[in-house]
């Protein structure tokens, strides 16, 4: 496999999306699920038994996506910073990405119920708005590549 430049190869870009679609779904579901679906139960409403199911999913991509952006990091952010085009996206990107790896770890392992409400929200918003964000990246970032020959 070619490595990651500033065009990601197809496979990889495609695994990529793949992953990003499933984190994305996932995320979305879980959140329909935790907050506004109940099943009825032995002693009242309970949680909807695909939740943890679709919650270890999530997390599974997450995982996928967190190794891409290790990847990203090393390789397609160095390569396009040369070029001095699209760094204020690159780097909102690169935020959004890293408070959404901050803000898991928080909602997984530090667990304080004052903070849980407002971080899973936020986890959510920011997650919700990742593809938009990633489109207008590759949008712009194609618009530029034909406008702008490399320094």
């Amino acid at each position: 496999m070619r490595k990651i430049t500033v065009i990601f190869p197809k496979l990889y870009r495609n695994g990529l999306f793949t992953v990003l679609a499933a984190s994305w779904t996932t995320g979305i579901i879980f959140f329909i699920l935790s907050r506004y679906i109940t099943v009825p139960g032995d002693f009242g409403p309970e949680k909807h038994p695909w939740q943890y199911p679709v919650l270890q999913i999530h997390g599974a991509a997450a995982f996928f996506m967190m190794m891409a952006f290790g990847s990203i990091i090393a390789t397609h952010i160095p390569m396009t910073w040369k070029l001095q085009r699209l760094r204020k996206l690159g780097l909102t990107m690169a935020a959004a990405i890293g408070l959404q790896i901050v803000s898991a770890y928080f909602l997984y392992y530090l667990a304080n119920e004052d903070w849980r409400a407002w971080v899973a929200n936020s986890h959510a918003a920011l997650g919700v708005s990742l593809p938009l964000l990633l489109a207008s990246h590759i949008v712009v970032g194609r618009r530029s590549r034909r406008t702008k020959p490399p320094k």
